[in-house]
């Protein structure tokens, strides 16, 4: 059966994964590459042995990721966070494959939400990308509420991620994040109407 392939991206605090949430809401099944990863690196062995071989044993703790550590090496290091995607993504392409193989025939759409939807290439499997921006000093006060970060941390680990002007230009729908929930929630249900509409156009009656 047919349906889309929607990357939604945006740089840490942008407020992506609320975004994304809206959509859930309406049943329309959203696959968080993220936190998928995260599970990935606590259960699957080689993806460990590797992650241990270059970026030292302190990578794990009590069996699983050292968030902590990990995230002080690869987001001051765009060259280590290239290597830690390249050891990664194999695995959380395969995962993708398998979890929307169970669930395109129950959907016209489904949804990709990745930070490094750009940096791992994942963005060329997509039909639509939708880049969720906002101000710095939005992101700063969400990623301080949400994490164990101060200010300076968050400042250095933005500026490795890979700028809005680039992800603008490859994305088909920009949200900026400059309002309430309530301003996400109504963006969400204009692209939802928008893309079952073109569901409808290209692929005929919804199934």
């Amino acid at each position: 059966m047919k349906f889309f392939l929607i990357g939604i991206t945006g740089k840490m605090g942008s407020g992506k994964s609320l975004f994304s949430s809206f959509f859930k809401k309406k049943g329309i099944p959203v696959y968080c590459s993220d936190k998928r990863g995260k599970i990935l690196m606590n259960q699957t062995k080689i993806i460990k042995k590797n992650v241990i071989k270059h970026f030292g044993k302190d990578s794990y703790k009590k069996e699983k990721i050292n968030t902590t550590y990990l995230s002080k090496i690869v987001f001051n290091n765009s060259s280590a966070l290239k290597l830690l995607c390249s050891i990664v993504h194999p695995w959380i392409s395969i995962d993708f494959k398998n979890w929307i193989s169970s669930v395109q025939k129950k959907t016209l759409y489904v949804i990709k939400e990745s930070a490094i939807l750009f940096e791992s290439g994942s963005y060329k499997e997509c039909d639509i990308i939708i880049t969720v921006t906002s101000s710095v000093e939005n992101m700063i006060e969400r990623i301080i509420k949400r994490d164990n970060l101060n200010e300076n941390q968050i400042i250095n680990r933005l500026k490795n991620q890979i700028s809005n002007k680039k992800r603008e230009k490859k994305s088909h729908f920009i949200i900026n994040n400059y309002s309430s929930a309530t301003f996400l929630q109504k963006k969400a249900d204009i692209i939802h109407k928008l893309l079952e509409n073109l569901y409808k156009n290209q692929y005929g009656k919804r199934r």
